[in-house]
């Protein structure tokens, strides 16, 4: 998601000129608040009854703030919904712009088990669910809204605010802290976007430059895994020290992603210049080159370690399967333990290394959490995988149809630079 917050328009509005598309527009946001509305009390309903009343009320103040914020945006931006290059008012909103009002709707559902105990049973699941369907929906909205050419102004603006509002991270973030899943230190990464906008603010009051960043595909990348970590670890089945050490491995490449793009914007780095290009180019070649290739040598022998010392009759899965309430988890063991199997090859060979790399997180899980943090096998293996996963199979990798399709933007047809 782009930087910064929306600029008003000095312009001509838009909407003056075509009165009769902006009464269209009204009632689209009308049936849009039905359907918040409409949802919020199903869900009033189903938790009433699933989990307790005051739960149920609790839940539906949070959700219902939430989507009256978006409601908001959204009843103050139908303005803007016509075409970036073109001031002609469209009178809907087309499938990209409703897939994001979708995902907005999904986040305000999220943000209604703010402040109350993990539900019980199946409940347990929803808000990881939730956020899972939101974050899926995101990103391919700007995709149907190109590939429809139906883009506009009033989605953009609605992505980016939905976004500024901090509700795609910051919510679920506070969700896993409030569960324990995450550390509190952890907090702060939900920010900071908000930091790094408010301090592109502050140098603008002060009069001082603000330098433009760079295109670059690695921080679509990390922003991308940064999502798909928090709502992980909204997963009822995961619990420190697991989620601790994974949370040190996904906060270090955010947390420098974010210093080097201050650098740049404040002008402390000149990416132009030969000798950032130089030790950039050489930290490159190092994360996502040399780095990878030790990770996947060495994650492929851990790997094999540990199923060695539980194949074939998991004395240490099995009963934590089993106290976990399942009967008879040995089908299931087998199951799991043929795809880790079948991922060990084309980990180590780096074809479709970064996929591999996931089945090997999931070894690397079901060990921690039936034998415990171990920095003599699991706690290794999950970072070498986790490190394969987010920088990439490394050097001399045999197959990677991943990479390009990571790189840029669902429906673009070019990749954008690292």
């Amino acid at each position: 998601m782009p930087a910064g917050t929306a600029t008003l328009e000095t312009a001509a509005d838009p909407s003056s000129s075509n009165p009769q598309a902006l009464r269209r527009l009204w009632l689209r946001w009308a049936l849009t608040a039905l359907i918040y509305a409409g949802t919020l009390a199903g869900g009033y309903w189903l938790l009433r009854d699933a989990w307790q009343p005051g739960r149920a009320a609790g839940w539906l103040v949070w959700a219902g703030l939430a989507a009256l914020v978006e409601l908001a945006i959204l009843r103050g931006s139908l303005r803007h919904n016509h075409p970036p290059d073109s001031p002609s008012l469209r009178a809907g909103f087309g499938y990209g712009t409703a897939l994001t009002l979708l995902c907005g709707l999904l986040l305000a559902l999220v943000a209604g088990f703010l402040f109350a105990p993990r539900p019980p049973g199946w409940l347990a699941w929803m808000p990881a669910l939730l956020y899972t369907a939101a974050r899926l929906v995101d990103y391919i909205d700007g995709y149907v809204a190109r590939i429809t050419q139906y883009e506009t102004k009033l989605g953009g603006i609605l992505d980016m605010e939905f976004d500024g509002l901090g509700i795609l991270v910051a919510i679920v973030l506070a969700l896993a802290i409030q569960y324990g899943t995450l550390p509190l230190w952890y907090l702060p990464l939900a920010l900071a976007r908000q930091i790094f906008i408010a301090g592109l603010w502050w140098r603008e009051r002060r009069g001082l430059p603000v330098y433009a960043m760079t295109p670059s595909a690695a921080r679509r990348i990390i922003a991308g895994f940064q999502t798909g970590f928090v709502s992980v670890m909204l997963w009822p089945v995961f619990a420190p020290p697991l989620t601790t050490l994974a949370a040190v491995v996904f906060a270090l490449p955010l947390a420098l992603s974010f210093a080097r793009d201050w650098g740049v914007v404040s002008g402390m780095i000149d990416p132009a210049s030969p000798r950032y290009l130089r030790r950039r180019a050489a930290l490159k070649a190092l994360v996502e080159g040399w780095l990878p290739l030790c990770c996947r040598v060495a994650g492929t022998a851990l790997a094999l370690l540990l199923l060695a010392a539980e194949l074939p009759h998991f004395p240490t899965w099995r009963p934590h399967l089993a106290q976990s309430g399942i009967a008879d988890p040995r089908g299931l063991l087998w199951l799991w333990s043929a795809l880790f199997l079948l991922a060990l090859l084309p980990y180590l060979l780096g074809i479709l290394g970064r996929v591999a790399a996931l089945a090997l997180v999931g070894l690397a899980c079901l060990d921690i959490s039936a034998a415990g943090l171990d920095w003599g096998g699991n706690a290794w293996l999950l970072i070498a995988a986790i490190v394969v996963a987010h920088a990439g199979s490394g050097r001399w990798a045999v197959w990677r149809p991943e990479d390009p399709i990571l790189h840029k933007r669902p429906g673009d047809s070019h990749e954008v630079p690292l």
